[in-house]
């Protein structure tokens, strides 16, 4: 899946690419051919994910949040705010959808719940959100226990939180440089580490756990987008004290 941000009077479009054959790059049509737009809006898209069941997406406006379906283009507003929403993730349940704004709030959306519900509220209820100092640009729901979530802000902030909480951060990963660049997280598949790139051109990797930051390396560009391959295994890694230790496993954008 694929979004754009819109501009002018022009709004962001939704568009799904099919990658079920192996792609031939001597052709120049061949990805033009595999992309088909499934829905426009006439709303700056900031955001988007994809439900875990393939079939729906939700997006991130600068009026609130829209459930996309996949299959038919169908449309349907879940939430408006007044504040831009720049990140969004799915719980691994897919009933509900993280958000986070410009102005630092995260709500978590119930999609499943009359939309009505969450309709033209406008300022954000701080009783059912969350509140970073910054504007929010990255979530990670957890998928062995989706209570829990990690996001980042643009002031530098990384931190763990618990949905039944509802309140401050119950961990906190310090050493990451950001001041106003939308840099993503990613988690390895054991949820074990937390990577990030920095404006300093720094990557760092945290233990989820502890907090304790493992590792950190300056590259020659700000990584904006890392993630980890499917077949990292956490066993493997060594500690950034051991001598010969790589970034091999993980990719950076």
């Amino acid at each position: 899946m694929v979004t754009t941000l819109g501009s002018g009077d022009c709004g962001g479009s939704v568009y799904v690419q099919d990658f079920s054959e192996s792609l031939n790059f001597t052709g120049g049509a061949s990805l033009f051919l595999r992309t088909r737009r499934i829905a426009s809006l006439d709303r700056t898209i900031w955001t988007a994910d994809c439900h875990n069941n393939g079939t729906h997406a939700v997006v991130g406006t600068n009026i609130g949040a829209a459930l996309v379906n996949l299959e038919t283009g169908g449309t349907s507003w879940v939430y408006h705010s007044k504040s831009d929403i720049f990140s969004q993730q799915f719980v691994q349940s897919g009933n509900v959808v993280l958000c986070g704004h410009r102005n630092g709030a995260i709500v978590p959306v119930d999609i499943r719940q009359r939309q009505s519900s969450y309709l033209m509220k406008g300022d954000v209820d701080p009783s059912s959100s969350f509140r970073m100092s910054s504007s929010v640009c990255s979530l990670v729901s957890l998928q062995s226990d989706d209570q829990y979530f990690i996001g980042s802000s643009m002031d530098g902030y990384i931190n763990l939180y618990d949905l039944r909480l509802q309140k401050g951060a119950v961990q906190s990963y310090r050493g990451h440089m950001n001041s106003h660049t939308h840099l993503q997280l990613g988690v390895d598949p054991s949820e074990t580490f937390i990577m990030s790139g920095g404006e300093d051109f720094g990557v760092r990797i945290w233990n989820i756990k502890t907090g304790k930051l493992l590792f950190g390396e300056l590259l020659t560009s700000v990584p904006t987008t890392v993630c980890w391959p499917l077949s990292f295994s956490s066993e493997e890694y060594q500690d950034s004290s051991n001598k010969g230790h790589t970034l091999r496993s993980a990719h950076l954008i």
